[in-house]
């Protein structure tokens, strides 16, 4: 027990977690420019992250868009799993 060895011991816990995105828009969003606002949610107006060099809207309608979000929450998974890796006293 004298020993003045140090031990180290990695601990991983991984689960499935889910993160809830609500985005609401006044215009059709493709999917790319859903997923370039869902990570923004806690900004006014997520129209200012897409972009929308396409010129599907003129610059009249432009002005008229308006896209909404909100982080609903995190769903942790149930089904953690835990693996230690280190040097162990037999038992």
């Amino acid at each position: 027990m004298a020993d003045k060895k140090e031990y180290v011991y990695d601990v991983e816990e991984y689960s499935q977690d889910v993160r809830h995105y609500k985005i609401t828009s006044n215009v059709k969003l493709t999917d790319e420019e859903v997923e370039s606002v869902y990570m923004e949610c806690n900004s006014d107006n997520l129209a200012e992250f897409v972009d929308w060099s396409d010129k599907r809207f003129s610059d009249d309608e432009f002005d008229k868009i308006k896209i909404s979000g909100v982080f609903k929450g995190t769903e942790y998974g149930d089904d953690c799993q835990v693996d230690i890796t280190g040097e162990f006293e037999e038992e």
